[in-house]
């Protein structure tokens, strides 16, 4: 689609807003699973609408392929220099939650749907800056979260310790105004990145630095300077390693009271059943998107990956079948297609092994650099 610009009070994005930005040279759209989202465009000082680009205003434009709809991304600067061009840095919309204060509350022991609402509705936000964000999830564990001392909401949902991300796990999506906590928002439709086939070059590396055998999970509570300290019994994962190797869990914010030392050893004990005990194995590759050439295009349903998808990785001479992540996407606007796609690994919070206990827990580290030159546009 061509990018459209909106004055910067726009909230309904069905009109044709100020003007369309189809000569622009370029605009590409980033986003990171649970990181940026932004957009780059470069623009010429000559170009028909140059007069109207202003920071604080909107540009309309598709993120990803096969959108049904697209993204509204405000600009936040404008570069240039004595050049024909100007390059525009604008960020999703959902970056305004950057600038709505949650207030400092304790919220109940429940699902991340009603904990968002409970925060949005006692936060600090008041008139101009109300909060036009609506929030769903579809994470079900329950779960006390706390906020000490007022903070951006965007930063509570996802930047701090303690916050939504770091306590329910799960991956954001950033729609409009909606804002998406899923459980896991890719999917994994089969695609394989194979040697012979779509697989064109790779590098590889094991690493045993974060791999441990044994858990101990513990509990602590001071009241008043007297500490309550409860430890469980070591819980085995095993694994052939020269020696054990022993790590300490804290699991004291996952009981509103004492807990009991059967608790405890359940809790460590839960913990060891959703960890691997293999060592990291990290994969740097290059592929070719099959579903953007012209051969595969009948099958390119089959074959097409997005932002949090799982894909595996398949290199028969090093005996290698591994599972990763989407991770990063490059979107070109104007040509429809991804000008880069990042594969890597995805470490899992405590959060997702708590409530996602049967869940592989590392996957293959893949980085994949630009993926194709992308041709001119016409």
């Amino acid at each position: 689609m061509i990018p459209r610009l909106y004055s910067r009070d726009t909230t309904d994005f069905t009109g044709m807003g100020i003007c369309p930005l189809n000569d622009a040279v370029s605009c590409m759209v980033t986003e990171e699973r649970n990181g940026q989202y932004t957009l780059e465009m470069v623009y010429p000082v000559s170009g028909q609408w140059f007069s109207e680009i202003k920071v604080d205003r909107i540009i309309l434009a598709q993120a990803h392929e096969g959108d049904t709809h697209p993204q509204p991304f405000r600009i936040e600067s404008i570069e240039g220099d004595i050049g024909p061009t100007i390059t525009i840095n604008a960020v999703h919309i959902s970056y305004q939650l950057n600038w709505i204060l949650a207030g400092r509350n304790t919220y109940t022991s429940a699902n991340a749907q009603t904990n968002m609402r409970a925060v949005k509705s006692s936060g600090l936000m008041s008139g101009a800056n109300s909060c036009p964000f609506t929030f769903y999830s579809d994470i079900t564990s329950t779960s006390a979260i706390s906020l000490t001392a007022p903070e951006s909401f965007r930063s509570f949902l996802g930047g701090v310790e303690g916050g939504f991300l770091d306590v329910y796990g799960g991956e954001f999506e950033w729609d409009v105004w909606d804002v998406h906590l899923w459980e896991e928002r890719g999917e994994d439709n089969g695609v394989r990145i194979t040697y012979g086939k779509n697989l064109t070059g790779i590098d590889w590396s094991t690493d045993i630095s974060d791999t441990y055998t044994d858990v101990c999970a513990y509990w602590m509570q001071d009241n008043n300077g007297t500490v309550t300290y409860k430890a469980s019994d070591i819980q085995t994962i095993g694994g052939d390693f020269a020696f054990q190797r022993e790590i300490a869990v804290d699991a004291s914010g996952e009981f509103q009271s004492e807990p009991t030392y059967p608790q405890l050893n359940a809790y460590a004990s839960s913990y060891v059943k959703a960890n691997a005990v293999n060592p990291t194995v990290s994969v740097s590759i290059d592929f070719v998107p099959l579903w953007q050439t012209e051969e595969y295009k009948e099958y390119a349903a089959f074959e097409k990956v997005g932002l949090c998808d799982a894909v595996t990785i398949v290199y028969p001479p090093l005996g290698l079948e591994l599972k990763a992540q989407v991770v990063k996407t490059v979107y070109n606007v104007f040509l429809d297609r991804y000008d880069s796609i990042e594969i890597k690994t995805v470490k899992k919070s405590l959060a997702d092994t708590i409530f996602a206990m049967e869940k592989q827990i590392r996957r293959t580290s893949i980085k994949v650099g630009r993926v194709e030159k992308p041709l001119p546009r016409m």
